[in-house]
């Protein structure tokens, strides 16, 4: 039964068999995303019904749960894109042909992936839909004469890529950090290309202003690249957030000229950096205060960035000791608040966070590139900021994974048309 122009399904008629729609809708709206799509096949009403936006979006707010998204590699050879929930069961499988990708740590209702062996490669995939979209392998126009005639010269060395949203048009843009083979590290080169609200087609790479400092962003195309570079770069609400690389201007000039924790920040909108973001005060101070213990190694390893209820976090991890969470709360004026301050058993080394569930329980990632520490086991933990239970809820040995160490999460419907 077709749905009526103004989006309104028409009650089901007397003959045709179907239960009434009121009661059908409540009791599709008890079944899995993953059933519902198998279900599609029985009717036209049923069918009118589960794509429904009204319905999405009851079945979403009844059944949403996060959905962890990680590249793997298969003892077959085979490689994939896949989306499990927090009880390890596979919840849609994405084949890829290629061989060496890795996710983006994205929090969408698109992922995005990027290749090893060819630098240029990067995939948009929708799990919806299971359709991908790959972006042009090529670079940016140079001042719109063609060519950039630099990157014939060695450049094209792909350091980091990021996928955002920008709220107020729905669209999305990867932004791409490159720079030459060799060469000086300062001379990086910033690119953005945007990508049409429903993930189904692309403009071109354009260049931008370049960082305001060196930005750690490690490397995006290596299995050198540590999980420590891939957690110091996160997009908050269409804002591309860097840590600035403190330790390696330090030993460059052996002079304080950048604060530890600084961020630079690129604005995915106005395609525009923003003003240096100074990190918290205690974060700024913790190698004067600690000169004897710490050193700007240490530190450099010890922060991260994150996103928690949807807010720009430093992670300062202390190993063995405690890990603080600085919640961004005035980009202007620079202000933190540490919500939470977790206890030795959590702060291991290469723990992050990625998300706060509805239940308080604070979801973490740890050692996803293959160090085991004090025995605990690689995967994803969770948390529980009222009782500070620590639990293991999901093993990701390296065995099954690609080589990016970056994990997504999933926040659209499988429903979604």
């Amino acid at each position: 039964m077709a749905a009526m122009a103004s989006g309104k399904l028409r009650a089901a008629a007397p003959s045709s068999g179907d239960l009434p729609l009121d009661a059908l809708r409540e009791i599709l709206l008890r079944l899995s995303a993953n059933e519902l799509c198998r279900l599609r096949a029985v009717s036209p009403t049923w069918r009118s019904l589960t794509y429904d936006r009204a319905f999405i979006a009851a079945h979403m707010a009844r059944h949403w749960k996060p959905l962890l998204a990680f590249a793997r590699r298969g003892e077959d050879h085979t490689h994939s894109v896949d989306l499990v929930d927090l009880s390890g069961e596979l919840v849609r499988r994405m084949p890829r042909s290629e061989d060496g990708i890795g996710m983006l740590g994205t929090r969408l209702d698109l992922v995005c992936v990027a290749s090893k062996y060819r630098h240029m490669a990067l995939w948009v995939l929708n799990p919806a839909t299971g359709a991908a979209l790959a972006l042009p392998w090529c670079h940016s126009e140079y001042m719109g004469n063609g060519p950039d005639e630099r990157f014939s010269l060695g450049y094209g060395y792909v350091e980091r890529y990021a996928f955002g949203r920008v709220s107020t048009t729905g669209e999305y843009k990867a932004l791409r950090i490159t720079r030459g083979f060799l060469g000086d590290p300062n001379d990086k080169i910033c690119e953005v290309i945007t990508i049409d609200a429903d993930g189904s087609s692309h403009g071109v790479w354009r260049e931008m202003q370049r960082p305001p400092s060196l930005i750690c962003t490690g490397d995006a195309v290596s299995r050198d690249s540590s999980i420590s570079d891939e957690m110091k770069c996160v997009v908050v609400g269409g804002v591309v957030h860097f840590m600035i690389d403190f330790k390696t201007i330090y030993f460059n000039s052996m002079e304080i000229s950048v604060e530890p924790g600084s961020i630079a920040s690129f604005n995915l909108e106005t395609e525009e950096w923003m003003p240096t973001l100074r990190g918290p005060a205690p974060v700024r101070s913790f190698l004067r205060d600690n000169i004897r213990k710490y050193s700007y190694f240490d530190l450099d390893v010890q922060l991260s960035l994150s996103e928690l209820h949807g807010s720009l976090v430093t992670v300062h991890n202390i190993h063995y000791s405690s890990m603080d969470l600085w919640f961004l709360s005035d980009f202007e004026k620079g202000l933190w608040v540490k919500k939470y301050s977790l206890p030795s058993q959590v702060a291991g080394l290469l723990v992050y966070p990625l998300l706060v569930l509805d239940d308080e329980r604070l979801l973490l990632m740890h050692g996803t590139d293959g160090v085991v520490c004090l025995g605990m086991k690689t995967g994803v933990y969770t948390y529980d900021l009222k009782t500070s239970a620590y639990t293991h809820e999901l093993d990701l040995e390296m065995g099954s994974f690609d080589w990016g160490k970056s994990i997504g999460i999933y926040t659209g419907s499988l429903l979604s048309p």
